[in-house]
């Protein structure tokens, strides 16, 4: 079995520090990310070899592939959901 690992394609995700001292991430990169571990999950579910190992524990946990492609759902659900309200918002403030 292989050890499940996410990598995010996007060689940065800018962070920025507002003027409050929060850190801010684009709302289109959060998405993008969702939807990269949702590939990622994917992809290991088609393999039929994941494994996720516990921190402290020795032997990996297999994963199955219908709750892989179940997380796999639920994140490209988040991002889609994200995505509806980001441009409802962005619609009640255009600048005319």
């Amino acid at each position: 079995m292989r050890k499940m690992v996410w990598r995010h394609t996007d060689a940065e995700t800018p962070v920025r520090r507002g003027a409050d001292g929060q850190f801010y991430v684009a709302a289109r990169d959060v998405t993008a990310m969702l939807r990269d571990m949702a590939r990622t999950f994917d992809l290991q579910a088609r393999s039929g070899e994941s494994a996720w190992t516990v921190d402290g524990e020795a032997a990996p946990s297999p994963l199955d592939e219908a709750t892989m492609r179940t997380v796999a759902s639920i994140l490209r659900a988040q991002a889609d959901e994200m995505d509806v309200q980001l441009i409802a918002i962005a619609d009640e403030h255009r600048f005319d």
